[in-house]
């Protein structure tokens, strides 16, 4: 467990690793959930790292169902009684244990998306009903955590981000932190819907995002970028 970020208003959030995607834990006084669960392989170290901290998750926030995202959902469910919440597009997905990958936005990535498709069945993973399903906002609240789901959809139409304290936003695949300078994400079903998200990502006021694979990005970063991209889809059209 590592790179524990504080809000202002003293939400603690931790990133698990090592994991195929961020595995994040947030915490306020002594109720937890946790954000994402990676892909079955990395069950040892989650439940090591949860272990020696101390967390006992009282919900899982899936951002979307993507095998990466989703695949240790069922079986925290079952081993700490937390509850599933994901977005209505995605719970059928959830529930079926198989998520379809999403359209590649470079040659590479669109050259594995079509491989992965043919494939799909090497990404399934362990089936789960969702507790809630929501549409438009989540309220976390009743989990005693200062802050809110909402749906950001592009990277897949259930893609969702987790707003807390208003001043950190976790964000799934809807940004991506792993080559500097960069983070349009290389897997995306809706690029024009996936900029309209990333506006209201910048709405919520949050300073730091949090993707679902990668380092933090800044508010400064995603404000520049998107300004950069709208302006592109503005001259080709």
């Amino acid at each position: 467990m590592m790179e524990m970020l504080k809000t202002a208003r003293g939400t603690d959030i931790y990133r698990l690793t090592p994991a195929r995607c961020n595995i994040f834990v947030v915490s306020r006084y002594d109720r937890q959930i946790v954000v994402d669960t990676g892909i079955s392989f990395d069950r040892g170290r989650i439940e090591s790292a949860l272990s020696r901290k101390g967390i006992v998750p009282e919900a899982v926030v899936l951002t979307h169902t993507h095998f990466d995202h989703a695949g240790n959902a069922a079986w925290l469910a079952r081993e700490y009684g937390a509850e599933i919440v994901v977005q209505a597009a995605e719970a059928g997905f959830l529930a079926a244990g198989d998520s379809p990958i999403p359209s590649g936005t470079i040659s590479v990535t669109k050259g594995l998306s079509e491989i992965g498709k043919k494939v799909s069945t090497v990404f399934k993973y362990e089936p789960c009903m969702a507790d809630h399903v929501f549409e438009n906002i989540f309220d976390l609240n009743r989990f005693g955590i200062d802050g809110y789901i909402m749906h950001t959809p592009g990277h897949c139409a259930g893609q969702s981000a987790v707003v807390i304290d208003e001043e950190i936003a976790l964000a799934g695949d809807s940004l991506i932190g792993i080559h500097p300078g960069k983070i349009f994400p290389p897997f995306v079903d809706d690029s024009e819907e996936l900029l309209r998200s990333w506006l209201k990502l910048l709405d919520t006021g949050c300073r730091t995002f949090l993707p679902g694979h990668g380092r933090q990005i800044t508010r400064e970063e995603l404000a520049t970028e998107y300004m950069k991209r709208t302006k592109e889809n503005d001259e080709s059209r």
